[in-house]
């Protein structure tokens, strides 16, 4: 029996890893806790999702993004897809889209993992992942 895919649903939290990252480096990837707003068919024909989030630790502060996608891998926790740019095809960027818990983040984003731990917001790492990052950010 097939094993059930990773379902993206709105009003969630994931992480997100990109590679290449932000820095132009090829083989330095980003990761970042992303909470999902909507996913939406772009009915191209291409098999190609309009994925809105919120970007947690995007450098420049906490930001709403749209990127359109197109999915390479989908298995039962995680999603590879490649980012398409209508602009500049030079890019080529993949994401992975993973379920997210306390052990991700402190593998993935450790300095956010030094500044807050879930202990100094009274929350116990077995707790909820999701009501951790709802309280450093707000999905509003």
């Amino acid at each position: 029996m097939p094993h059930a895919k990773l379902t993206l649903q709105p009003e969630h939290w994931y992480g997100w890893q990109m590679i290449p990252g932000y820095g132009g480096q090829r083989n330095v990837p980003y990761f970042s806790p992303i909470f999902v707003r909507r996913i939406t068919p772009r009915k191209t024909g291409r098999g190609i999702l309009e994925l809105s989030f919120m970007n947690a630790l995007y450098a420049d502060g906490v930001q709403d993004m749209a990127l359109d996608l197109r999915v390479l891998k989908h298995s039962g926790n995680y999603l590879v897809a490649e980012l398409v740019y209508d602009s500049d095809d030079s890019l080529e960027r993949v994401g992975i889209i993973s379920h997210i818990d306390f052990e991700w983040l402190r593998q993935f984003c450790p300095d956010l993992w030094t500044t807050h731990p879930p202990e100094a917001l009274g929350m116990p790492e077995e707790g909820s992942v999701s009501l951790y990052l709802c309280s450093l950010f707000p999905p509003g």
